[in-house]
């Protein structure tokens, strides 16, 4: 959730109304209790509900605790970059710094390769229905769940081990940060690539769906009753990716006008007014992180019930 242009940063407004960063470290903190009490719920939900445990479910999982330290930092993040307080010791203490970059790539990145994971599971079982429960078992995602956070950790971890351009009274940024070869070649274009991916994987998801519900209405009752819950989960991702997208667009699309358009779209400058607003965006990613497990009740009558039964209120008048 780093600034992507060393002049679109946090202490560059630090000039303005004191009151309008404020505001945003209040809202901040505000959606990321909600994330963390829904994804929290969810998790909870997962343990104490066996019937839940399933290959996608597992990778649900996976997505809330992306989140939940994705919402867990937004408070801390914003601390750091809008109270100056928070921006002296973010400057003078180098692995405060590194740390909270390090962690606020990781979980931008797991929850990226997640949602990739998540169009793959779907893609092969509306595909390949009759092979699905062999490609995907719940052990083989569990190790590749594991592979993956190892994997992530070991790539982010190398700016604490030398891979940084970190300077005393330096403003805590990525881009001022993180080598330039790192941040973009690295961590920024297998961003884009990643989200470029999944709204290709869920354009041909949907058109494998819909044509598949064309040329196979009818079956036998278990067959019709499979197909109903695939189907289920299938809506359910298009209805995740749908939101993922719309609350980081905006973010992206300011992010590459600051780091690409600064003479073109701002005239040289960039304005405290588009600094305040490229802040404003990072709260709908905050959103976003709250939003999944809400999404995941209000689709899948499993879940619903599931969350139902957790928190104690009857479940007997749940509808699908």
């Amino acid at each position: 959730m780093e600034t992507t242009t060393e002049y679109a940063t946090p202490a560059d407004a630090s000039t303005g109304d004191a009151a309008d960063e404020i505001t945003l470290v209040a809202i901040c903190c505000v959606l990321s209790c909600l994330g963390i009490l829904t994804n929290l719920l969810l998790l909870l939900t997962y343990v104490k509900h066996p019937e839940l445990r399933s290959p996608t479910h597992l990778l649900l999982v996976n997505q809330s605790i992306a989140d939940s330290i994705m919402c867990g930092l937004g408070p801390f993040y914003y601390l750091l970059s809008h109270i100056d307080a928070g921006r002296q010791l973010a400057s003078k203490h180098k692995y405060l710094c590194l740390v909270a970059l390090c962690i606020t790539v990781l979980t931008i990145w797991a929850s990226l390769f997640t949602l990739l994971s998540l169009s793959f599971d779907r893609m092969i079982n509306i595909r390949f229905p009759f092979h699905y429960a062999r490609l995907a078992t719940e052990s083989l995602v569990r190790r590749f769940t594991i592979s993956l956070w190892i994997a992530l950790v070991g790539i982010v971890s190398l700016p604490l081990f030398g891979l940084n351009n970190w300077q005393p009274d330096q403003v805590c940024s990525a881009i001022t940060v993180l080598p330039k070869v790192y941040f973009i070649n690295v961590f920024l274009l297998s961003s884009f690539i990643i989200v470029i991916l999944v709204g290709v994987l869920n354009l041909v998801i949907c058109a494998v769906a819909i044509n598949k519900r064309k040329i196979h209405p009818s079956g036998t009752e278990t067959q019709q009753l499979q197909m109903k819950s695939q189907y289920k989960l299938t809506k359910m991702l298009l209805v995740v990716v749908g939101v993922f997208y719309t609350c980081w667009m905006p973010y992206i699309i300011l992010n590459m006008i600051a780091l690409l358009g600064t003479k073109t779209v701002l005239g040289g400058a960039i304005p405290r007014w588009f600094i305040m607003l490229l802040e404003s965006s990072k709260l709908l990613v905050v959103i976003n992180g709250s939003l999944n497990p809400i999404i995941y009740s209000w689709k899948l009558r499993e879940f619903r019930k599931a969350f139902w039964k957790t928190v104690g209120l009857p479940t007997h008048s749940l509808q699908d």
